[in-house]
Formats: C-alpha cells, sequence, structure tokens
C-alpha cells in the first residue's frame, strides 16, 4: 500500500453510527501540530496539543452520552405516548427535539434525520388531536 492511500484512509471521514460527528480529524491534526511542536519547543507545544486533543475527545465523549440518552427519552416518550394517547409525551419530544437542533452543533446526519422522524410523528398526533 503506498504512503498516498495510508493518509487518505487515516484522515478519511469513518462512517459514523453515532448521534454525534466523528472528530478524528481534529484529533489527528493535534497529534500532527504536537509532533511539529515537540523540535520547536522542547516537548511543551506537544503537552499542549496532546492535552488538547484530550479536551477534544472527552468532549466527544459527554456530549455523545447526553444525545444517547436525550434520544432515549424521546423513543421512551414515543412509546407511552402510543401506550397512553397522553398528549404531553409529544409535547416533551417536539421540545427536547428542538432544544438539541439548538442546542447541539454537532450531530450527526442520523441524528438530524432521527429527529425530524420524531417531530413529524409527534406534529402528526398534535394535529390529530386538534382536529
Amino acid at each position: 500500500m503506498k504512503l498516498s492511500e495510508l493518509l487518505k484512509a487515516a484522515v478519511s471521514p469513518i462512517p459514523s453510527e453515532t448521534y454525534i460527528k466523528n472528530s478524528a480529524r481534529l484529533v489527528y491534526g493535534l497529534f500532527i501540530i504536537g509532533g511539529l511542536l515537540y523540535y520547536l519547543t522542547n516537548g511543551y507545544g506537544t503537552v499542549i496539543a496532546l492535552a488538547l486533543a484530550l479536551i477534544v475527545l472527552v468532549g466527544q465523549k459527554m456530549l455523545l452520552t447526553q444525545a444517547n440518552k436525550d434520544f432515549a427519552d424521546m423513543y421512551q416518550a414515543q412509546a407511552l405516548f402510543e401506550k397512553t394517547q397522553n398528549y404531553d409525551y409529544l409535547r416533551f419530544i417536539m421540545a427536547r427535539s428542538e432544544q438539541m437542533l439548538k442546542d447541539n452543533k454537532v450531530l450527526s446526519d442520523k441524528a438530524k434525520n432521527e429527529i425530524h422522524k420524531l417531530q413529524a410523528f409527534s406534529q402528526d398526533e398534535l394535529e390529530k388531536m386538534s382536529e
């Protein structure tokens, strides 16, 4: 395998099955910057770059945990609505999904699609209620 193919494979976006966009490119970039700074700063720049990479990874983990929790709550609300026909569950889905779209700028396409499906379900059921 050629070096250019290895670099493309390392930098290409990894298919994400999670609700948060992958931060691998940013972390790779920080590793490279850390390697370059090693000689210029006698290792201090490398420590800073690696600390930033660690912060990015911890932040991604926190966002992923919160997104998983929010989706679990919304799917549970959908199931409870189907069981009880309590429209407060639909209002919760609408409010939580709008807040997620507003607050979390790194949602993956999968997450956005699922949010739109949940919103469409809730909106349809709420329109049926008002008729």
